[in-house]
């Protein structure tokens, strides 16, 4: 039987495999709700390492300041068996592939597999698939690194949150004089009084950037809690971009 329609070669899918040491359900859970932890966006993202991605509503999003990228939309959706999405970072969704991710169990761990398709609705095909080819070892090593020791799934981790302001503060306002400033206030206070708060302040008060950096438990997800929980981000008065901090050493 011919591998090839009348004008579009079928190209094999690439398919990776890695095994990381937790169970099914935490998997899933950190490879998509904190996507953003592990995805090395340095080299492998549109808008370069200042960037943060992740999935919002249904739709995987790059950001950086007012710049937004979508990567792709989910397709299938199985927690925590895995899930399928359309793939075109850096492309329109005319020239989508097809990613799925699936999660079975071994063991005491887990292995993760992913399956890139599709590669015949693209022009030159063999060219970009070599790209994936070379690049998504590098992506899943980000993955395995999460999760090398078991009590890295299990520890406290760190995040810096970068503020700047959003599209609702007019031209030449000011984010500190603006009334909706007092839910980032009491955003805070929260993170105080859940000890997640390390430290809060301003970076550059004329341009009205700010940094907050927390400490908080394996099982938060920090992007949607920085997103939502806080009424000045949620509102517009300000936007923020959430970076993992490798902590190694500490006063105490």
């Amino acid at each position: 039987m011919s591998t090839e329609t009348s004008s579009h070669p079928i190209v094999a899918p690439i398919r990776r495999e890695v095994r990381v040491a937790c169970d099914v359900d935490t998997a899933f859970e950190l490879f998509t709700a904190h996507l953003g932890a592990w995805w090395p966006v340095g080299t492998h993202s549109v808008f370069g390492a200042r960037a943060s991605v992740a999935f919002e509503d249904g739709v995987v999003v790059e950001r950086l300041g007012a710049d937004r990228a979508v990567w792709g939309t989910v397709l299938r959706w199985a927690r925590p068996a895995g899930f399928a999405m359309t793939w075109h970072p850096g492309h329109g969704p005319d020239r989508a592939t097809e990613v799925a991710v699936d999660f079975a169990a071994d063991g005491d761990g887990t292995i993760v597999t992913l399956t890139h398709s599709g590669w015949e609705r693209l022009g030159e095909p063999e060219q970009v698939r070599a790209e994936y080819e070379r690049g998504w070892p590098v992506v899943l090593s980000g993955f395995e690194q999460l999760l090398a020791n078991e009590p890295s799934a299990t520890a406290d981790r760190w995040f810096a949150l970068e503020h700047r302001p959003g599209p609702l503060l007019a031209e030449g306002g000011s984010v500190f004089a603006h009334p909706l400033f007092a839910e980032h206030v009491a955003f805070l206070d929260r993170l105080a009084e859940r000890g997640w708060l390390v430290a809060a302040g301003p970076v550059d008060a004329a341009a009205g950037t700010g940094m907050t950096v927390v400490r908080v438990p394996a099982d938060v997800d920090v992007e949607r809690t920085a997103r939502d929980d806080d009424g000045s981000v949620r509102d517009g008065l300000l936007q923020v971009t959430v970076r993992p901090w490798d902590v190694r050493f500490t006063a105490r």
